[in-house]
């Protein structure tokens, strides 16, 4: 009913945060297997961005950004 996951969320690490504070997390490879990790009213489920995952442009600008670094250091080093 919320709309699902998008594309950057962890599937793998989501969790219920209960209406009294406790939380609940999956165990094992079954999602709410039992009446324990069940939706109650006030309940929220988090799914967390995952942050493992780094879009290509981002990644490839720091890439590149150290690698121009590590030149600039090394012709300054051979200019001694």
């Amino acid at each position: 009913m919320s709309g699902g996951l998008t594309q950057h969320a962890d599937d793998d690490r989501i969790y219920v945060v209960r209406a009294d504070g406790s939380v609940v997390a999956r165990s094992g490879n079954s999602w709410f297997a039992g009446s324990s990790a069940a939706i109650h009213p006030g309940d929220t489920v988090v799914a967390p961005l995952d942050t493992e995952r780094m879009r290509p442009l981002p990644f490839w600008t720091a890439v590149t950004s150290i690698l121009y670094y590590v030149a600039i250091s090394a012709a300054a080093v051979n200019s001694f």
